[in-house]
């Protein structure tokens, strides 16, 4: 008789799984930003201070719908395919494809509205409807690859998202070349999502490509259960794009440009929380179900591993901001390095509200992050409309500050009265503090250029931390032959 296969969510390893593909998704993302940073730098040399800003206002509406559409939905997804057995799971993930064909041209639809009655011009209007149409195609992409993630084949998912923004890069080049104007660079996320779906059977297999399924009970079920998943994490995501598209409506072009081009620098950022719940989330899921204890565990122990990411990139930027902005965009973007240097301060919340949103969505309470969210984004628009008027550009980025600090505070209260404490240690926080004012020290230096001195904080920080133990143990061992210790083992 034949033994039933090990389920990887469930084994002593998923842990290391977990870790070793963050650091897979990580790399690659890290290789984005690369590749990301020399596409904007082409982009916003090219369109200048204010089409940048259109263009950035375009892809943030768009990239609002595929947070629904798209990025909710598939997490939804990979959260329903951890639950059920392999054998079910093909069957759904036809179904799960079915389920994009119905939502995603409605979602493109709803930002095409937005664009008419907000008074968009025609070019921009037409630049809403291509780079939705982009986002459809590789949402049906991401549609058929959402297993691997529950099968932890986070590597295969790497090379897709390298290969995604390699692809744009040299569509982006092409264009910049050509001389082209705004309007074809929206038809750029085509191009991108059709090398997804080119990618699916490379990846995951011929099997992977297979007919959208619309039955009935299943459809009611994903839609029961994802559609407000989905609005949860949508409402987070719009955190990250509500701002740009307020200052285009209460802003000058010049300060809209400004911090559409902070917001172009932040965006690979904000992908690294998302890709880090993204890997773990089916591990939390299983841990819901089956083991509280465990659940607590991997919480706070992604918990810290944020808090880690988080002030190294706040250390890294605080000096590198204005002459990263320059080599993005040119002279004339400068003062959008203020911005940054002020927006990126957002990134240790937005570390652990993902984290702690990807917990309440592995216990099923997405209910709790629609309410969290809902009220925060509340927040949000009232500092934007405080801020924004009298500080332009800067006053966007701490809207943007307070608002994601407001939102984790909301989302560990609802986390907290689900699974009792799972916030990060004051031993963890004060050793973390320790390696910060040792980064700080150099960062005042003036005699060092500043990526000299930004490369050399966060050496700083990352060996003061490594001595005084910052670095939890589980990271250490993911990546030796050591077993961990402690209940996530």
């Amino acid at each position: 008789m034949r033994a039933a296969p090990k389920n990887i969510l469930t084994d002593a390893e998923a842990g290391r799984h977990v870790i070793r593909g963050t650091a897979w998704r990580v790399t690659a993302n890290a290789g984005g930003i690369a590749l990301g940073v020399v596409t904007a730098a082409l982009l916003l040399h090219h369109l200048g201070v204010a089409e940048s800003g259109r263009y950035v206002t375009v892809i943030s509406l768009v990239a609002i719908a595929v947070a629904v559409a798209d990025t909710g939905l598939n997490i939804a997804a990979s959260r329903e395919l951890a639950l059920r057995d392999a054998d079910d799971r093909r069957k759904l993930i036809a179904n799960i494809l079915g389920q994009r064909l119905l939502v995603m041209p409605v979602a493109v639809g709803l930002v095409v509205c937005f664009a008419v009655l907000a008074h968009y011009s025609w070019r921009l209007i037409l630049g809403t409807m291509l780079a939705g149409t982009g986002a459809f195609v590789a949402a049906l992409a991401g549609a058929l690859l959402v297993p691997l993630a529950v099968e932890l084949r986070n590597a295969r998912l790497a090379l897709v998202d390298f290969i995604r923004q390699a692809v744009t890069l040299v569509c982006v080049a092409l264009l910049v070349a050509a001389g082209a104007r705004l309007t074809p660079f929206f038809a750029v996320l085509i191009v991108s999502g059709l090398a997804m779906v080119a990618l699916v059977p490379v990846v995951a297999g011929r099997r992977a490509l297979m007919s959208p399924r619309f039955d009935r009970p299943e459809q009611r079920t994903l839609f029961a259960t994802a559609l407000p998943m989905a609005l949860a994490l949508g409402l987070g995501q719009i955190y990250f794009r509500l701002v740009i598209v307020l200052m285009s409506l209460i802003s000058n072009a010049r300060q809209t440009g400004y911090f559409g081009g902070s917001l172009r620098a932040m965006e690979a950022l904000i992908n690294i929380p998302v890709l880090i719940i993204a890997v773990a989330l089916p591990l939390l899921t299983a841990a819901a179900r089956d083991d509280p204890a465990r659940l607590r565990y991997a919480v706070r122990g992604l918990g810290e591993a944020g808090v880690i990411a988080g002030v190294l990139l706040v250390l890294v930027t605080a000096r590198a901001a204005a002459p990263v902005m320059v080599i993005i965009g040119g002279a004339a973007f400068r003062p959008a390095g203020a911005a940054l240097r002020i927006q990126v301060g957002a990134l240790v919340f937005v570390m652990l509200y993902q984290i702690w949103s990807g917990a309440l969505l592995a216990l099923g309470h997405q209910r709790e992050l629609i309410f969290t969210n809902a009220l925060a984004l509340l927040g949000l628009a009232g500092f934007a409309a405080l801020l924004v008027p009298p500080f332009g550009a800067q006053g966007g980025a701490a809207a943007s500050v307070l608002g994601d600090a407001l939102l984790a505070g909301l989302i560990y209260w609802r986390l907290h009265r689900s699974t009792g404490s799972v916030m990060v240690s004051r031993s963890f926080l004060s050793r973390v503090a320790l390696s910060a004012a040792a980064a700080c020290g150099v960062l005042v230096l003036r005699g060092l250029p500043d990526f000299a001195a930004a490369a050399l904080a966060g050496l700083v920080f990352l060996t003061v931390g490594h001595f005084v133990g910052m670095v939890p143990e589980e990271v250490r061992v993911a990546f030796s032959r050591r077993r961990p210790r402690g209940p996530g083992a």
